[in-house]
């Protein structure tokens, strides 16, 4: 591999980590509320806690998938499936009105698990939240049909620490911005980001029309 392509892989998994990292959820929710209440220290703690398990999840993702892409019909259909899921997330986003905290199958198992510190707090948080690993799946498939990452595992894994990055630079914003600005973030901001997360996802899945469309027409050519 070339500096070239650590630095797409790395590139390209800061800016996914980034996007996947931003829309609202349950993880996203506990930061802001511990930045608001208790300050940065607490809401720091739950980020790492988070960050962890979302690099684990990163890991399970991008480790998965080296040999998938080798039979054209098979990236394609990869590829088609990725494109419904991303445009699917892009308007569940985009649509978002309301802050979802935490779905009741969520909320049981962290019970039965009862983390006692921010820490694990935040790990369980994302572990029982099956949309991350399913979100990373998908987004390791894109980026290995399309070319952007390279089968090699040092590809692969540069890409998971990108995407490390860009989530831990999501959290230090909102940590930040949550214990700064106080009663001036609320709810309506994290919906405000999601939505912007929603567009980004839908101008991604038209990058992956584009590029399954060219996929079928050098197939039938």
């Amino acid at each position: 591999m070339t500096p070239a392509d650590y630095a797409m892989a790395v590139g390209a998994g800061m800016l996914t980590g980034f996007v996947c990292a931003v829309p609202v959820g349950p993880i996203n929710v506990a930061i802001m509320e511990e930045g608001i209440h208790s300050g940065r220290t607490r809401a720091l703690i739950i980020a790492l806690g988070a960050l962890l398990m979302e690099m684990i999840y990163c890991v399970i993702a991008f480790g998965g998938f080296a040999n998938l892409f080798e039979d054209p019909i098979l990236s394609a259909t990869v590829e088609l499936v990725s494109f419904l899921a991303v445009t699917f997330f892009g308007i569940r986003y985009l649509m978002a009105d309301t802050v979802t905290v935490q779905g009741k199958r969520a909320r049981m198992i962290e019970q039965r698990l009862h983390p006692h510190t921010m820490f694990w707090t935040g790990f369980v948080r994302v572990l029982v939240n099956p949309n991350v690993l399913l979100f990373w799946i998908m987004i390791s498939a894109v980026l290995l049909a399309n070319g952007t990452l390279q089968p090699a595992w040092q590809s692969r894994m540069a890409c998971a620490a990108g995407a490390g990055l860009g989530i831990a630079a999501w959290f230090v914003l909102l940590v930040f911005g949550s214990a700064r600005v106080r009663n001036r973030f609320s709810d309506k901001t994290l919906v405000r980001f999601s939505h912007i997360s929603g567009l980004l996802l839908l101008l991604l899945s038209i990058v992956i029309a584009v590029r399954l469309i060219s996929t079928v027409a050098q197939q039938g050519s």
